[in-house]
């Protein structure tokens, strides 16, 4: 019946936005919506199996009301799981400022997270077992 999930943020500039998301996850935008004044208010970006939409805040609100926020509050958080995790890690690091260091859960993986933009947490994960 369900096919998949897709995460629409509501972000405050859509144009800063899908630039974070191209620099750190390499996503592509495949479809996108300007404004009037030709920033865009709605964007949709992926790659491989990530599949992500950004739009700008007032326009999120304008079609639903009720999420209507004098600023964005920010209560999901992505996980990410990555190939190559030391590898990925030093590259992020040397653009973005780390939220939270790599570490190893007691599940047995290991984890760092930074956040975009808007205060949306990613944490980027990979588990090996054995």
């Amino acid at each position: 019946m369900y096919k998949n999930i897709t995460t629409n943020l509501m972000v405050v500039s859509v144009d800063q936005s899908v630039k974070f998301y191209q620099e750190v996850l390499g996503l592509e935008v495949v479809a996108s919506v300007p404004a009037k004044d030709q920033t865009l208010q709605f964007a949709i970006l992926t790659k491989e199996a990530i599949t992500l939409m950004l739009q700008e805040k007032n326009n999120l609100s304008e079609e639903y009301p009720i999420l209507a926020a004098e600023k964005i509050q920010p209560s999901i958080t992505m996980y990410i799981t990555v190939e190559n995790f030391e590898e990925f890690y030093a590259k992020v690091k040397s653009s973005y400022q780390i939220y939270t260091e790599p570490h190893t859960t007691f599940y047995g993986a290991k984890e760092f997270a930074i956040a975009d933009p808007d205060g949306y947490i990613l944490t980027f994960t990979e588990y090996k077992e054995g």
